[in-house]
């Protein structure tokens, strides 16, 4: 078994002068990622990848503070780009991912598609995969979505993006014949 603990990052500073990209972690989630990383403590993870985002990076780093892991950065974890930068309307917003999700080949409004996406996240996994394991990856929630739906067939993709937590995370077996989750999308306990 290869398992790949997919990890969607803890929750950012939102600053809407400055691109989503470039968001760094706010307080609660360097708390967040803390409590993460006394979970992943029992994964027994032997590897860590991240985006080049600050966001994920942060969270990255803070899983390996209390390991001999370095963590890797690999291009193609970054995530999906949408048309426009932030946007503070959460419905329109919803709905901007859902038309990506479902049009997986078409540009809505200028930005990447969900298919672009899925890709280049599959193959940044195939560097992952020359790796030891288990592994963590590090990463965000549409582009995580976009290669579990086009590139491993899994189901609705709107509704498993709605599903993940922030932080969130899921373990996948890349060895596994059928597009299961070892174990599904879980978020940390409510405090």
């Amino acid at each position: 078994m290869r398992l790949v603990y997919f990890i969607r990052h803890a929750s950012p500073a939102i600053q809407p002068a400055v691109p989503p990209e470039e968001w760094v972690l706010s307080p609660r989630g360097v708390d967040e990622a803390r409590a993460l990383a006394r979970i992943a403590a029992g994964w027994d993870l032997k590897a860590i990848y991240s985006s080049r985002e600050p966001k994920t990076m942060s969270t990255a780093l803070i899983l390996a503070e209390d390991t001999d892991l370095q963590v890797h950065t690999v291009e193609g974890l970054h995530e999906t780009r949408l048309a426009g930068g932030y946007m503070s309307n959460a419905a329109e917003f919803s709905e901007m991912v859902r038309a990506v999700f479902d049009q997986p080949e078409v540009s809505v409004r200028g930005s990447e598609t969900a298919a672009a996406a899925a890709a280049r996240f599959a193959g940044a996994i195939a560097i992952v995969e020359e790796g030891p394991f288990p592994a963590a990856v590090v990463t965000h929630g549409r582009v995580l979505i976009s290669y579990l739906t086009c590139e491993r067939g899994f189901g609705d993709p709107f509704a498993l993006w709605r599903s993940i937590p922030i932080p969130g995370w899921a373990c996948l077996d890349l060895d596994a014949p059928a597009a299961t989750l070892v174990s599904g999308f879980d978020g940390l306990p409510d405090s």
